[in-house]
């Protein structure tokens, strides 16, 4: 991941649409956690909802700190954590990590890895892990095979966007996991869920994706927006609102 994020100008609308985790797959990774040393990292931590996430499971014993390359996501970070919350953001790549080797307890991930250069992200990891310290990646995956709703949204994107593939966070990560030779077996955990919206949270989190910003140049925002808004209205719910359905996915690896 660079210095240029490609979420800058989209922090504010992320934060306020964007869904939060299940906490049964929070609790999933909290039971792999060490005893110590407890310091976790949330690499790619974005507007800190997998930071938070993160520590609120771990509780406030657990030192967290959120590493974020782009500016206007670390600015939304911070005005969206409270002081008392413990939690620190800084500037950094995943494939530069500031920490001592054997440092850490924790490295998590959420809805970044796809970003990274994985294999040097992940020598980095196998260094900077304690004995029996934890990688985990945790991503909210909207379900459009199973929603009309996000099979149109999905396809209005790619017919204006020929660069943009449905598919782009297809990637074989239990496999991956698996070629760790530093790791105890890894392990994928899911969990299916549903979130119903209002068309305007609809629209907002829609607009939040970073894969929207070719289509909303080509187009212009209000025509994006209107477009969307149809969409909702189509393939909504009688009362107004929209069902999305979702699937957490949670990858963990064990360093041995």
């Amino acid at each position: 991941m660079g210095d240029i994020n490609p979420f800058d100008g989209l922090a504010t609308r992320y934060q306020a649409n964007r869904p939060d985790y299940p906490r049964s797959m929070l609790i999933e990774l909290k039971n792999r956690a060490p005893e110590a040393p407890r310091l976790a990292i949330d690499v790619g931590s974005g507007t800190g909802i997998s930071t938070r996430a993160l520590k609120r499971v771990l509780g406030v014993d657990w030192l967290v700190t959120g590493i974020e390359p782009g500016t206007d996501m670390r600015r939304q970070a911070h005005e969206s954590t409270r002081p008392k919350d413990g939690i620190t953001y800084v500037k950094g790549t995943a494939e530069a990590l500031p920490f001592e080797d054997g440092s850490l307890g924790v490295v998590n991930v959420g809805q970044a890895i796809q970003f990274f250069d994985r294999p040097v992200f992940y020598a980095a990891v196998s260094r900077l892990l304690t004995t029996g310290g934890l990688l985990s990646v945790i991503q909210n995956n909207r379900v459009w095979q199973r929603s009309e709703l996000l099979d149109a949204h999905e396809t209005y994107v790619e017919t204006n966007d020929p660069t943009y593939s449905r598919s782009y966070r297809d990637i074989a990560l239990l496999e991956e996991f698996e070629e760790f030779a530093w790791a105890e077996k890894a392990e994928r955990l899911e969990q299916l869920w549903e979130r119903v919206i209002d068309a305007d949270k609809f629209v907002g989190t829609m607009m939040s994706r970073q894969t929207m910003k070719p289509t909303v140049a080509k187009l212009g925002k209000t025509t994006v927006e209107k477009s969307l808004r149809a969409l909702a209205t189509v393939h909504g719910n009688s009362d107004g609102t929209v069902t999305i359905p979702y699937v957490t996915e949670l990858f963990v690896a064990q360093k041995r």
